[in-house]
Parts: C-alpha cells; sequence; structure tokens
C-alpha cells in the first residue's frame, strides 16, 4: 500500500514537471528572439527554495519630431502672348420702336343719351370727342331737354333748354392751350301767378266774371314769355411746369367772354382776362394774380304793360363798370405748417372809381400726418354780379333790375379738416362775413303782378356754420353730407329776403359690380321770409308797408338708376321730386310733382 502511494505521488511529480519545463523552453525561446546579445540568462523555476528575480533590462527608442507641412518652391510660368487675326463686318440694327398701350377702359368717341319722362319732358344728349393723343384733343356737344304740359292751375309753364358747343385743346412742349366755345336758348314763363286771386285779373284788365278771358290769359304763350341766348368763350394757356419741384416761371392765364340777349331787350357783354405767375426761390414760393373785369349791360329802365297785356321796353341805357385786381402773395411751407401772406388790392370802377384793398392771409398746420388740418384766413373781394349770374340763380329777374357788384369787406373764417382713414374725410368750419351791397331778391310791381323779382341792395353781416362728411370706398360706394347754417343781419332791411336759414344736402352713389349704378341727392332748404305787395291768402304780418310771411322749409329728393347691358348700351331711369311735393322755392313759383323719366345710352 504504501509503495503504490509512492508510486502515484511520483506521476504527478514526473507529469508536473514535464509541464513546467515545456513552460521554461517557451519563455526561453521568446527572450532569445527580442534580443539575441543578452549578458544574462533567466531561468524560471518552481520549487521551494529563495530566488532573486533580476529586472530586465531594455534599450531606450526616443521619438523623433516630424514636420507635416512642406516647403515647395514658387513655380513661375510665363505666357507667350499671340495674336490672331480677327475678321468681323458691321451690320446695321434697326431702331427700337416703343409700343404705347392705353392701360385705361376703351374710349368711345360718340355718346347718345335719350329718354322721354311725365308733363311731355322729353331728353336728348350727344358727345363726340377725339380718342387719346399727345398732340390735342377735341370734342362737341348737344342737348336739348324741357317740359311741354303745365303744372295744373298754375297756367303756361311750358319751357325748353337747348344748348350746343365744342372745345379744343393742344399740347405744346412747354404749354397747353385750351379753347371752349358755347351757345345756350332758354325759354320759359313767368308763371308765379294766383289765378284765384281777382285783383291779379284787374291789374291786367281782364274781367273775372269772363270765363273765356280768363282761360285764354291762363293759356297765352306770350304774354309772359322769356327767352335768353348765351354765347360763351373760354381761353386758358398754361405752362406745364406747375409743380413746386421746379425754379422754373409757373404761368397760367385765362379769357372769358360772353354775351346774352333776352326777349325785352336786354343785352350784356362780359370781358374778363388774367393771368397768374409763380416763382419758387429756396423754400418760398412767390406769385401774383392780376385780373381786368369788364362788364357792359344795356337794358332798359322800365318794363311797362300796354293795353293788349305786352311788356315793353322804355328807355333803354348803358351801365358799364370795371374791375381791377392785383394780387401778390408769398406762400410758405415749414415742415407742417403752411401759410399765405398777401394783399389784394382791386378797384371798383363805376361812374367813379374806388380802391380797396383787402387781407389776403391764410394759414394750416397738419396733425398726426394729416388725420386733423386746422386752418383760418382773412380774405376779402370785389365780386362782380353779371345779369348772366344773377339768371341763373333766379331765372325770373325782370330785366330792369338795378345791378351792381358786391363788395365783400371782410371774411374771417376758422375750421378744421381732416381724414380718419383712407376712406373717410371731415371738414368743420365758422365764418364771419360783413358785405356791403349785398343784393336781395324782392317781388315786382311794376311790369308784373309779382310774378318777376327786383333787386334790392342793402349791407349785410353774416354768420355762417358749415359741416360736411365724405366716405368713399373705391369708385363702388361713395356718401356725403353737408350742412350749412346762417344768421343774417341786414343793416336797413327787415329780414334777407329769400335767403334759406340753413342749408342741407345728401348725396349717394352705389356701384353693383359694374352693372347697376343707383345715385340719390336729397335736399333740404330751411324757411325763408319773403313779402309780397298784395296780401297773400296764408298767414302773414304787414310791416312797412309789405306784407311778411314765410316759405315753409322744402325737402327736394332724386333717385336714378342705370342697368349697363354692356358697355355700349345701358337703360336708366330717373324720379325727379321723388317726394311728389309741389314746394316753392320762389315765392309764388311752385315746382312740378314728382316726375318719372327713362330712357337709354348708346357709345359707338
Amino acid at each position: 500500500m504504501k509503495l503504490i502511494l509512492q508510486k502515484i505521488i511520483m506521476m504527478k511529480i514526473s507529469r508536473f514537471s514535464l509541464l513546467v519545463f515545456l513552460i521554461a523552453t517557451l519563455f526561453f525561446f521568446q527572450s532569445y528572439g527580442q534580443e539575441n546579445n543578452k549578458t544574462e540568462e533567466i531561468f524560471l523555476g518552481i520549487g521551494s527554495g529563495n530566488r532573486k528575480i533580476s529586472k530586465i533590462q531594455k534599450s531606450s527608442i526616443s521619438p523623433n519630431h516630424t514636420d507635416s507641412i512642406t516647403i515647395v518652391d514658387e513655380v513661375k510660368y510665363y505666357l507667350e502672348p499671340k495674336q490672331h487675326q480677327v475678321s468681323y463686318n458691321i451690320e446695321n440694327i434697326k431702331p427700337a420702336r416703343l409700343k404705347i398701350t392705353a392701360s385705361g377702359d376703351k374710349l368711345y368717341r360718340g355718346y347718345l343719351k335719350a329718354g322721354a319722362g311725365a308733363y311731355l319732358s322729353p331728353l336728348l344728349d350727344f358727345n363726340y370727342a377725339s380718342k387719346r393723343s399727345r398732340d390735342e384733343s377735341w370734342g362737341f356737344k348737344g342737348g336739348t331737354n324741357g317740359s311741354f304740359a303745365n303744372i295744373k292751375g298754375m297756367g303756361n309753364t311750358k319751357y325748353s333748354d337747348l344748348s350746343f358747343g365744342g372745345y379744343y385743346q393742344k399740347f405744346f412742349m412747354d404749354y397747353d392751350l385750351w379753347s371752349e366755345l358755347d351757345y345756350e336758348r332758354n325759354n320759359y314763363q313767368f308763371y308765379g301767378l294766383d289765378y284765384q286771386d281777382s285783383q291779379m285779373y284787374d291789374f291786367y284788365g281782364i274781367d273775372s266774371n269772363d270765363s273765356l278771358m280768363k282761360e285764354s290769359f291762363q293759356e297765352a304763350d306770350s304774354l309772359f314769355k322769356q327767352n335768353y341766348d348765351l354765347f360763351d368763350l373760354h381761353i386758358k394757356l398754361n405752362s406745364l411746369n406747375i409743380g413746386r419741384d421746379s425754379n422754373k416761371l409757373r404761368v397760367k392765364s385765362w379769357i372769358d367772354f360772353h354775351h346774352l340777349n333776352s326777349n325785352y331787350d336786354l343785352s350784356e357783354n362780359h370781358f374778363l382776362i388774367g393771368a397768374h405767375s409763380g416763382w419758387l426761390i429756396l423754400d418760398e414760393e412767390f406769385l401774383g394774380t392780376f385780373e381786368l373785369d369788364i362788364n357792359s349791360v344795356n337794358a332798359p329802365e322800365t318794363l311797362i304793360i300796354n293795353e293788349d297785356n305786352i311788356i315793353q321796353s322804355s328807355n333803354l341805357r348803358n351801365r358799364s363798370s370795371g374791375i381791377i385786381r392785383l394780387n401778390p402773395h408769398i406762400y410758405s411751407r415749414k415742415n407742417n405748417l403752411i401759410v399765405k401772406a398777401g394783399l389784394s388790392i382791386q378797384a371798383n370802377i363805376n361812374d367813379k372809381a374806388k380802391f380797396h384793398i383787402f387781407p389776403d392771409l391764410e394759414l394750416s398746420y397738419s396733425l398726426f400726418n394729416n388725420v386733423f388740418i386746422p386752418y383760418g384766413g382773412w380774405v376779402g373781394n370785389v365780386q362782380r354780379n353779371t345779369f348772366n349770374d344773377i339768371r341763373l340763380e333766379n331765372p325770373f329777374i325782370s330785366e330792369d333790375a338795378n345791378l351792381q357788384n358786391t363788395i365783400q369787406k371782410s371774411n374771417l373764417f376758422a375750421g378744421v379738416r381732416g381724414s380718419l382713414s383712407s376712406k373717410f374725410t371731415f371738414n368743420l368750419s365758422a365764418s364771419f362775413q360783413k358785405f356791403d351791397s349785398m343784393y336781395f331778391f324782392t317781388p315786382d310791381n311794376i311790369s308784373s303782378y309779382g310774378n318777376k323779382f327786383q333787386m334790392t341792395f342793402d349791407n349785410l353781416s353774416q354768420t355762417s356754420f358749415m359741416g360736411e362728411i365724405t366716405y368713399q370706398d373705391s369708385e363702388k360706394l361713395k356718401v356725403s353730407a353737408k350742412g350749412e347754417y346762417f344768421i343774417f343781419d341786414p343793416l336797413n332791411e327787415l329780414f334777407a329776403w329769400q335767403k334759406p336759414e340753413f342749408l342741407i344736402t345728401l348725396s349717394a352713389l352705389l356701384d353693383l359690380s359694374d352693372k347697376i349704378i343707383v345715385k340719390s341727392d336729397i335736399y333740404l332748404v330751411g324757411k325763408r321770409t319773403v313779402f309780397s305787395h298784395h296780401e297773400p291768402l296764408i298767414s302773414n304780418s304787414f310791416e312797412d308797408g309789405k306784407y311778411v310771411y314765410n316759405l315753409s322749409p322744402l325737402i327736394d329728393m332724386n333717385l336714378s338708376a342705370e342697368y349697363r347691358y354692356n358697355k355700349k348700351v345701358s337703360g336708366f331711369i330717373q324720379f325727379n321730386n321723388f317726394i311728389g311735393r309741389k314746394y316753392q322755392y320762389w315765392s309764388n313759383f311752385p315746382v312740378q310733382s314728382i316726375n318719372i323719366l327713362g330712357g337709354v345710352t348708346f357709345s359707338f
């Protein structure tokens, strides 16, 4: 047993010794491969004992620094120039042509509007003009309208208007010449009589108990007939450099002339020539205006009625007058402030000359980028009163009326205007004016029974308040309203005869897709104080030998609609005096009731 145990131990020792031998041999060859010139040999042994292991010694290897930037020598290249022979041919290039195409709507040369309405009212308007041109512009126009039926109970109220004329405009390099010549004829009746008044028949020598005579008197075409023929000429010559961005001399000049004839031997010739010039020096604009205004009227001193109730003129006389105006002034603009300062020197020449010097002062200041613009001023003027202007204001004026010029001694005004948005604008103002020789319309009792008007002159103080607003959304919608209120204080007359205490105007336009156009206008006129030489039927007071009474406030509404079938053809309908009230704007002259008018338009 002991022997077997020893053999086993010896076998294990032999296996272990063999393993140690193999490992030692492996390390030997490895060390030999690493270094051939070793001076020492190291053996690894396993077993009991105390052996010291020496440190290995290796040769030190130091790293070498290598620069990665390579220095390359500069290489110079030399190119030898060589000229090549080039041949070419010259060819002409045609000049460029600029074709100008109009960006606006197509223009038609002709326009015709024709229609008819109640009270046998024909309507005809005609226009024919040139198209777009850089050299000239011209056109002709004509038209007629009227009424060949009478207002019930007012006798003969027929009227007709005829007009035609033309214009010519020539464009030069530096100037623009414009001229216009027109003719107009107006026929109507002095129909303002009360045919229920027996005293009226006595005045004209008519037996109020003879119904045939009364009917013949009411329907007479020539007894109260009036007609006017007017020839009107206008010429303007303006320089084209009219902007303030140029220091060149700017000139505007004009000539106006008209000749007027009436049924009762009145003739008027009015001539006006004027010029306006300005020069910009630094920030100041120096301006001046000159006008020569001459008016000559041949009119009867009186009109009388003969035994046949025919109005005749007598004692024709000439009344001529002249006005000279000289107005130097300066415009100055400093940031938001604009100031106009100057004088207006004027002479009113009748039998003798009278000179006037008026202030010409205006200023305005822009706040918040034109949202609010306060403004004010102080001016004066000699106002020319021609018979043509008077009869256009009141067609029932008598030819033997006295004619004078009105002196606006002072007009002091202030206000604020502005725009709250790009669509909404407003204007509010107040003014105080003093006039010498302001005219008022008073009833005639010489050649008529109050169915004509004379002119009475008096000094007047007038206070006015005005408000105006406008809303416009492109060209599709526009609404505007304007109101004026007046306070009159005449010096000698009891009242400011026939002057309204307020005026209100409302206007609207609606464009629906450029197919349907609707327009409306509303007029409100305040109370007017008038008088009569004969006692009227309405309530009145007798003052200073006159029957004084008031004309009630009036309202007039006009409504029209147009349907555009295409760009050449359209149809329209108009409602005049839509409310239908036969109001009196002038005393004793009621207007027609509602008048419906329709027709078509053509463009060609």
